[in-house]
């Protein structure tokens, strides 16, 4: 997926630079200035979209949020006639599922390991959700696994993403935290950034998803007026 829109943005005119580490970010009162694999950019607007390691961007401009990294287990089986139609996921349940058209099911449920820079499946994980989805679809019982993976995903404490315009730089947009729903949300998150930079504004509501929700604090009590003690 993401490198069928990272074509599709080539095609409208995009620079696409990968393996890209952003060394500096700063804005001047009139544009950013990013250090990024040896490359100096500028501009007017700037997207931090840089998923479990955005809080580091975030935390240039003085909005570090209380984001833990998350590690995604999820495997593929071996091609199996077609039974799945529908993208299916059990609320609360940790298991999700669906099958491409060569027959492969692609499934998912719990948490892998990691370090915050790179996550590893876990085979614990993966045999205890691989039975809750056995008991969910009865064709996968003799299914064979022939791959699983993980990766790092940012987890705000609310479990609900970060989208929108920071608290301190003016045309600095966020899009982080997604908590493990990033792949879903994605695309329509994108459409409401584009809107924000080329219109300045969205129908979309997006105040639960402030950022400015982690440094809100309750506004501080005025003493009570001391009475004047005569001498």
């Amino acid at each position: 997926m993401s490198p069928a829109f990272a074509r599709a943005a080539r095609a409208a005119g995009a620079d696409v630079f990968e393996h890209a580490a952003v060394d500096d970010a700063r804005h001047d009162g009139m544009r950013f200035h990013v250090q990024a694999g040896g490359r100096a950019c500028t501009a007017t607007w700037l997207i931090n979209s840089a998923g479990a390691w955005a809080n580091t961007i975030a935390e240039r401009f003085g909005e570090a949020v209380p984001m833990e990294p998350i590690y995604p287990n999820m495997w593929v089986t071996e091609p199996l006639p077609p039974f799945i139609t529908h993208n299916l996921g059990v609320y609360g349940g940790g298991v999700y599922a669906r099958q491409v058209a060569r027959g492969n099911c692609v499934i998912g449920g719990g948490r892998g390991r990691g370090d915050g820079e790179f996550g590893q499946p876990s085979v614990d994980t993966t045999r205890a959700v691989m039975r809750d989805a056995c008991a969910l679809l009865p064709a996968l019982h003799d299914a064979l696994l022939i791959r699983t993976w993980s990766g790092v995903e940012g987890c705000t404490p609310d479990h609900n993403p970060i989208i929108g315009a920071s608290r301190t730089t003016p045309n600095l947009l966020h899009a982080f935290g997604f908590s493990g729903g990033g792949f879903l949300l994605a695309p329509g998150v994108g459409e409401v950034l584009a809107e924000l930079v080329t219109t300045g504004e969205t129908a979309t509501p997006l105040e639960a998803f402030s950022i400015g929700r982690f440094f809100r604090q309750a506004a501080p009590t005025a003493p009570f007026p001391q009475e004047e003690t005569s001498r």
